[in-house]
């Protein structure tokens, strides 16, 4: 009996040893990365987490819910995920409320990231854009701006807009002739927000549908019910690819920013931060854009020669974009004001 004992002890030598375990050794090499889910998910967990494994690290997948699940989440202080990912604002909105672990920029290399999208304690991961994209067959004249959107003389047809009003207001500005640089000024000024709403007024009833998805925002272009919407620019590069005659207006579009954070209670916030690291690796951002058309936040995953050729053109970061584009104020987004001007938005739209 003794015999059988130390046999079985010796066998299970290496193993414990090598740190293989069911409880909380191994629980300290996992970690949960938490979505909105679907592709971008799977594009994320492939390219961007692509090395985890080489990091001795397993990756745990889950969905968020979006916003409300984040919140709820977060303000309720429940246990178990290590790093989020949301757009900017909502990560804004969550630092403010104190939910969240300052990053560790001695694991996470800053340098690998815009200035302005490395925060105390949330980092830009990868951008997306919001524009116009246009019909080519119907729209003989490309527009070239908001103004060109509002225009209904020079430019007729269906429009369609976001429903929830996002990007509305600055489009409304820049339509009305106010900078680029001068829209979130102009914004948070009561004159200001008249102003966008007054530019709005003007093309509601030309406005055919005010969308409530991004399928349902590529569907109306593709089906031919709308000639100029406000879309993303992955989803215009995903059209014009299935043989679509499409358009995308660079000009005045917004470029916008997903972020990772890594919630105050995280189990494993060590391992979230070296995996945060790698995913800022020029070539994980390249690899992850070439699943899904989002653009790097690294401008070196330009420099990889990984990125196909033919994906450059529709990248929100590629060089001929990024400086003709309004880059999205996340403050203004986190901020009160911005809720009582979407407040507002809903209801002019049942006015």
């Amino acid at each position: 009996m003794m015999r059988t004992i130390v046999r079985r002890l010796l066998l299970l030598a290496p193993l414990l040893a090598s740190g293989v375990s069911s409880g909380p050794a191994a629980a300290q090499n996992a970690v949960t990365f938490t979505t909105f889910g679907g592709i971008t998910q799977e594009a994320a967990v492939e390219g961007l987490l692509a090395e985890a494994r080489q990091l001795g690290i397993r990756v745990n997948p889950e969905v968020h819910g979006g916003w409300p699940g984040v919140r709820a989440h977060l303000s309720a202080g429940a246990p178990g995920w290590d790093i989020i990912s949301i757009g900017f604002a909502r990560c804004e909105a969550v630092s403010q409320a104190g939910w969240l672990r300052p990053l560790d920029y001695g694991i996470v290399d800053r340098s690998r990231v815009p200035e302005n999208l490395a925060r105390r304690d949330y980092v830009g991961m990868y951008t997306f854009t919001y524009g116009i994209a246009y019909n080519r067959t119907r729209v003989r004249t490309p527009p070239q701006s908001w103004a060109d959107f509002w225009d209904v003389s020079r430019f007729p047809g269906r429009r369609a807009l976001m429903g929830e009003g996002l990007y509305a207001l600055e489009a409304a500005l820049m339509a009305d002739g106010v900078p680029a640089d001068q829209v979130y000024a102009t914004l948070r000024t009561p004159a200001g927000l008249d102003r966008a709403f007054a530019k709005l007024e003007q093309i509601k009833r030309n406005v055919a549908i005010w969308w409530r998805s991004p399928a349902q925002a590529s569907q109306l272009l593709r089906d031919g019910e709308v000639d100029m919407i406000l879309i993303t620019s992955s989803r215009a590069a995903d059209l014009a690819r299935e043989g679509g005659n499409v358009g995308f207006v660079w000009n005045q579009a917004f470029l916008d920013a997903e972020c990772w954070m890594v919630p105050r209670n995280a189990p494993n916030p060590e391992g979230a931060m070296r995996l945060i690291n790698s995913a800022l690796d020029p070539r994980n951002q390249a690899n992850f854009a070439n699943r899904i058309g989002f653009g790097p936040i690294n401008p070196r995953a330009f420099d990889t020669g990984i990125i196909r050729r033919d994906s450059i053109p529709w990248l929100p970061t590629a060089p001929d974009n990024v400086g003709l584009q309004l880059r999205v104020d996340q403050g203004w987004y986190a901020s009160a004001e911005a809720d009582a001007a979407y407040q507002r938005f809903s209801r002019f739209l049942q006015q």
